[in-house]
């Protein structure tokens, strides 16, 4: 009897460590507020961006492994260093000059995707089809689409399995980068947005 019990224990203690497991992928043991719905998931992620807040991006994005979150993070850095040169093309050029830089872009919804404006409201304007557990998301401004999956709340699947997470990881660190070394020349003579859209371009083409 004593050895039944014992096994019935050993078998309790892994059904619980396989769901820690699962749990921890998906961003920890208990289940992050604000994404009831892929239009809450949206304004979360925009709120993040705006703020500044890598914990809150984070836990908007279906993590499947420590490579998954690193690539997130890294995605985050990439999206921080694109509003920021942003705002310095602003500044330094007027109004029109990030539109200038954009349109030099060979993948221009991909180098959008997460270069959220805080002027507008993007889950409002984004239209997202559901299809049980599952939604898309095609973003407003030519920003591309986003997967979105339901598992207790809803998150973007950003980088399905098998889709090279730590090649994309490196990409979008290359990118942060670029775009930091962008910032850093406006103002010199002869660069105008154009130009530093052109430095930029082959690495921004690196990127997933």
């Amino acid at each position: 009897m004593a050895r039944k019990y014992t096994w019935l224990v050993l078998v309790g203690l892994i059904v619980v460590g396989i769901v820690a497991v699962r749990l921890a992928l998906r961003g920890g043991g208990s289940l992050p507020v604000g994404q009831e719905s892929p239009q809450a998931v949206l304004r979360k992620l925009q709120r993040a961006l705006a703020e500044g807040d890598k914990a809150k991006f984070l836990e908007c994005f279906a993590t499947r492994s420590e490579h998954h979150a690193d690539a997130i993070a890294a995605l985050f850095d990439r999206a921080q260093a694109a509003a920021r040169l942003r705002t310095a093309l602003r500044e330094a050029y007027g109004k029109d000059a990030w539109d200038a830089f954009v349109s030099c872009q060979a993948k221009r919804s991909e180098f959008l995707a997460f270069v959220w404006p805080r002027e507008e409201e993007v889950a409002a304007t984004a239209k997202i089809a559901v299809k049980g557990n599952e939604a898309q998301a095609e973003l407003p401004s030519g920003r591309g689409l986003l997967a979105l999956k339901l598992e207790g709340v809803w998150r973007v699947e950003m980088f399905p399995h098998g889709s090279g997470v730590r090649e994309r990881r490196e990409a979008l660190a290359r990118a942060a980068a670029a775009l930091d070394q962008a910032r850093a020349r406006i103002g010199q003579e002869g660069v105008t947005p154009e130009s530093l859209a052109q430095e930029v371009n082959k690495p921004l083409g690196g990127e997933p």
